[in-house]
């Protein structure tokens, strides 16, 4: 069973798809593996595809496919635009002598995972399905290419009439976003983009605040949507501190245990320049490693006007309770030295229940139904 980090016990399950995309490995990362760091999608893509394969199973919901989906497509785009540099946004890259962990971002995972839904959708889901299934039998115990799938592919749909229509080139060494964005089902995402927009009115347009926690019955999953929605929303004005002060104390999103409603809030909260999260980010970040969430939110932190020295003062003080990776990584954001001995102290857990879950469902998708 792999470790995994404790930010993910937030004790409702609602945070199973890591266990699931790290399981998933097993066939895609593992069993077939991606030659070079060149064609690491191949890996990432692949695995974050079955990830949502296996949670649909494990939902018993069609639509959560989609509606994962819907989160994975904003980071992409928030990694494209703010983040990565041109030459590292094209799937297959171009690393030559230089450290793979430079260009490593969720390029790989969901410009992957959308080429992949781009195939998916063009030929069927059966078909692909069955096309999975041929690839991790094919390339059991071997390493790939970009251009050996490519070609794999081809051979698999001859005769398939719709396979003209792909533009490999494009798809492949295309730097920026997907050349098409295959539609996602918003329907699981209405609820949390309506009230997001209700509360973008109560701060632009002076309307009354909610006085009823709609979110009381939410599942985890609907309320990082509905802080994605506000996100977006507020990229170019952020909100305003008063309508965020009234939001915390309708939901409490600063006292949240989920570590992916807790990040997401410290960053509307950073980006409005409300100081009263600052020990609540501190606190977040030097509790657990996760680069994930730590890298943002300093990157965050150092932008705004509050929170630039204590960022600094706090990283050069944690440096080493990171991964040395996260250490390089952030210390390039904050321009400061990362150097020295890092090790990562934080202790791992292993979620058994999940696990076992997880691989049960793995097997069964892999092994089709009888």
């Amino acid at each position: 069973l792999p470790f995994v980090t404790p930010t993910l016990l937030a004790g409702d399950r609602s945070l199973a798809d890591v266990v699931a995309h790290e399981i998933a490995h097993s066939w895609t990362g593992n069993l077939v593996t991606n030659a070079t760091w060149d064609h690491f999608w191949l890996n990432e893509g692949w695995t974050t595809w079955l990830q949502r394969k296996i949670m649909v199973q494990i939902k018993k919901n069609p639509k959560f496919f989609d509606f994962d989906a819907i989160e994975g497509r904003k980071s992409l785009t928030d990694t494209i635009m703010n983040e990565m540099k041109p030459e590292d946004t094209s799937l297959v890259l171009n690393i030559g002598d230089a450290d793979p962990d430079d260009s490593y971002s969720t390029v790989a995972y969901e410009k992957g995972f959308t080429f992949l839904l781009y195939l998916e959708r063009l030929v069927g889901t059966p078909e692909f399905e069955s096309f999975f299934k041929a690839y991790i039998a094919t390339f059991s115990g071997e390493t790939l290419t970009s251009e050996d799938f490519r070609d794999f592919f081809i051979q698999h749909f001859q005769g398939n009439k719709k396979v003209n229509e792909i533009e490999w080139d494009v798809w492949l060494y295309g730097q920026g976003m997907p050349p098409v964005l295959p539609p996602l089902d918003q329907s699981m995402a209405k609820a949390s983009k309506d009230l997001a927009s209700l509360w973008v009115a109560v701060d632009r347009e002076g309307e009354a605040p909610p006085t009823k926690n709609d979110m009381a019955s939410w599942s985890s999953p609907q309320i990082t949507c509905f802080l994605d929605a506000l996100h977006v929303a507020t990229e170019d004005k952020p909100l305003q501190i008063s309508t965020l002060q009234a939001m915390d104390n309708l939901y409490h999103l600063a006292e949240s245990q989920n570590s992916e409603i807790l990040f997401r809030y410290c960053q509307l909260a950073v980006a409005s320049e409300d100081s009263s999260i600052l020990p609540v980010a501190l606190r977040f970040i030097t509790s657990q490693g996760r680069m994930k969430f730590v890298r943002p939110l300093y990157r965050s932190l150092y932008k705004s006007r509050f929170g630039r020295k204590m960022a600094v003062e706090t990283f050069l003080k944690n440096k080493d309770f990171y991964h040395p990776i996260a250490t390089k990584m952030i210390a390039m954001d904050l321009k400061v030295s990362g150097s020295g001995r890092s090790i990562l102290t934080t202790n791992p857990w292993v979620v058994t229940g999940v696990a076992v879950a997880v691989v049960g469902v793995s097997i069964a998708f892999l092994r089709g139904r009888k």
